[in-house]
């Protein structure tokens, strides 16, 4: 039974459209501890969602349900329901997280092709093992040919994918996402994702290639939460590093996503990402060069010659991106 006070609460967050806890007290009088237990009610009821993490914390009226597709499944064959279920994700502009045929029937609303869930359904299923076509019996893509066009003579003697940034007509997918968002949002919990989806690839190309050390892409545009530097720790391969830094000439940080044409792109890796000699002075055979993204390439090009200019690397730079053009190099953007 719901107290006058929970009654009142109710109707004041779906007037509001929101509210919190501090408010809440001082409107109706009484103490955070009894809010809270009356906002536990209403949410034990499916009344009002919690949203947000402490100290910003917002009750809201609860939005329309999402329908599970769960409803739908017959219309699936288990082989495409049980492929979509493996392999897609959407988050939606709210920042939900949904997994397999839940978010693939959420984005197929979105779009407002609910007629077509089906075909759509199948659609996806033969894109996406057709992109998986490029994938090697080790895990990753070998785009080094891609590499091999744009640059004639390149410094990378390979250039490997953990999976495509995006397909045609779907968008982004998993990793693709899971990275976007995890860079964006400083998200530990989306990098914890990450590593556990990439790590053993990261391994194997270890192993193959001989690699005696890392080196990771800096970061162009300063955050509290660095993607690649929290990447870095949490790999821990305890084997040699070789670091590099950003800097600037100007007091504008340009990132590389902002940059349309190749030779801004290279340009811009060129002249500010350095080699760090305090920690990076003595000569390795095999180096392993991580970066989060590659799109047209000229970032992993340019600070690959670098560590040869150098004389740090005396054999071989393999290339390694969580995520990469499908067609010739495009521009990545958003990442």
């Amino acid at each position: 039974m719901i107290t006058d006070t929970s009654e009142r609460i109710l109707g004041y967050i779906r007037a509001n459209k929101q509210a919190r806890v501090h408010d809440l007290g001082r409107l109706f009088n009484i103490s955070q501890v009894a809010v809270h237990k009356q906002l536990n009610k209403l949410l034990a009821q499916g009344k009002i969602q919690r949203i947000g993490k402490p100290p910003r914390v917002f009750y809201v009226p609860v939005m329309r349900k999402r329908v599970s597709i769960s409803g739908k499944a017959a219309i699936f064959s288990a082989s495409t329901a049980s492929y979509i279920n493996a392999n897609y994700l959407y988050i939606t502009p709210q920042g939900i997280m949904l997994f397999g045929m839940d978010g693939f029937y959420e984005w197929v609303k979105a779009i407002k092709e609910d007629a077509r869930l089906v075909s759509l359904s199948k659609e996806y299923v033969k894109m996406h093992q057709q992109a998986e076509l490029h994938r090697s019996p080790h895990g990753w893509i070998d785009a080094t040919e891609k590499m091999r066009i744009t640059f004639h003579k390149s410094i990378i003697k390979k250039l490997l994918y953990a999976d495509f940034y995006s397909l045609p007509k779907f968008g982004k997918t998993k990793l693709g996402q899971l990275v976007l968002y995890a860079k964006q949002s400083q998200n530990r919990e989306l990098i914890d994702r990450v590593v556990a989806e990439v790590k053993p690839i990261i391994e194997r190309i270890l192993s193959v290639y001989n690699v005696d050390a890392l080196a990771f892409i800096p970061a162009s545009v300063p955050r509290k939460l660095q993607f690649m530097q929290e990447f870095n720790d949490q790999l821990s391969f305890g084997i040699r590093q070789i670091r590099f830094t950003k800097a600037y000439r100007g007091n504008i940080v340009v990132a590389q996503k902002t940059l349309s044409r190749l030779e801004e792109r290279i340009e811009n890796a060129r002249d500010t990402i350095f080699v760090d000699m305090n920690h990076s002075a003595r000569q390795v055979k095999n180096a392993l060069l991580i970066d989060d993204a590659v799109g047209s390439g000229a970032t992993m090009e340019e600070t690959a010659k670098k560590l040869k200019q150098l004389h740090l690397v005396r054999g071989e730079i393999i290339g390694f991106a969580i995520v990469g053009s499908m067609k010739g190099f495009e521009v990545i953007r958003e990442i």
